[in-house]
């Protein structure tokens, strides 16, 4: 534990913050990811800046000139990339705050660098940002899926009427295809999200059926160069040949994407509360971060509750993050 209790310390002693850039489309699921790496990591480490505030417009002015957010003309992209610049020398920002519930622009903020950083908007991973991030992440979900999920957020939370937000979408298809999508190539994971497909595996019908709402995700990670010690997953025989267990799918296949080496793990349906317990103890085991943090926000019970494929992917990208972090911590040991 002393040696683990030294991954945290040591984190909170580098002199320059590691930076994780997340772009997508509006609505694609970011958020949901970068709040996974500040569980694993801890929510005190991990700080997340917004790239809605260097929007130029606010939401009246853009019915007005009938710009999107995402043309990158219509941002402060370059004032973006000062504050990037001065961040990653550990520096202090006044970051611009844009307020979707009012639609317009609140007063900057003074921003500290944490020891991790996450950048996340519709451009973070344009071509002049990639030199000061650490860690670059795609959230790339089906048609189908994205226009669910921004439904639900911005005719919930945001004030948005159905009609007008059909024919936003409908509008934003064609810029997003020009200005956003090529990001995922240089990405080091691309995250594809789509509705679960468990029920094509069972013939002829799935039992359990709470999987109706829930999703398959598939992960292209670049591998690290350094692993951290083996993850274990945990499979019991007997659990497997059981109609109670919770229908998972995993696999992991060597791939190409866009002629880079990856592996391409595709998880769907729901882990069962025995592996999600063995993989907590053996995380707190090899980092000493308690991961019952992890699931604070999660829509669950108690840590001990079964993961869905989105949750999980959660971790794997988490994972992924920590070894790159042990890597850097290394190098500056």
């Amino acid at each position: 534990m002393e040696e683990n209790m030294k991954f945290r310390q040591r984190l909170e002693k580098l002199q320059k913050p590691l930076i994780i850039g997340i772009a997508g489309d509006s609505g694609s699921g970011k958020t949901t990811y970068s709040n996974g790496i500040r569980r694993l990591i801890g929510i005190d480490l991990v700080q997340t800046i917004t790239m809605d505030g260097y929007h130029k417009e606010n939401r009246s002015q853009r019915k007005v000139s009938h710009k999107l957010p995402l043309d990158p003309s219509a941002n402060k992209l370059d004032l973006l990339l000062q504050h990037l610049k001065l961040i990653k020398e550990g520096k202090s920002v006044d970051i611009p705050i844009y307020n979707h519930q009012t639609g317009d622009f609140e007063a900057p903020l003074k921003f500290s660098p944490s020891p991790i950083v996450i950048i996340e908007g519709l451009h973070a991973l344009y071509p002049e940002f990639l030199p000061f991030l650490d860690f670059t992440i795609y959230v790339d979900p089906s048609r189908q899926t994205k226009w669910e999920f921004k439904f639900k957020r911005d005719t919930g939370s945001r004030g948005h009427q159905d009609s007008e937000l059909t024919q936003e979408m409908l509008k934003r298809e064609e810029a997003y295809k020009r200005w956003i999508d090529f990001q995922k190539t240089s990405a080091d994971i691309v995250i594809k999200i789509d509705q679960s497909k468990m029920a094509d595996f069972a013939r002829y019908e799935l039992i359990d059926h709470n999987l109706q709402n829930d999703y398959k995700v598939e992960l292209m990670i670049k591998p690290s160069p350094v692993r951290l010690p083996d993850l274990s997953f945990n499979l019991d025989l007997s659990d497997l040949l059981s109609v109670n267990l919770s229908p998972f799918l995993i696999a992991g296949v060597p791939s190409l994407y866009w002629g880079k080496k990856v592996v391409t793990v595709v998880l769907d349906g729901i882990i069962s509360e025995k592996t999600c317990a063995f993989l907590e103890n053996h995380i707190i085991s090899l980092t000493g971060i308690p991961v019952t943090d992890m699931f604070k926000l999660m829509p669950v019970k108690a840590a001990h509750e079964k993961l869905t494929a989105v949750q999980f992917a959660q971790l794997l990208i988490g994972w992924r993050f920590l070894e790159l972090v042990n890597h850097r911590l290394s190098d500056n040991a």
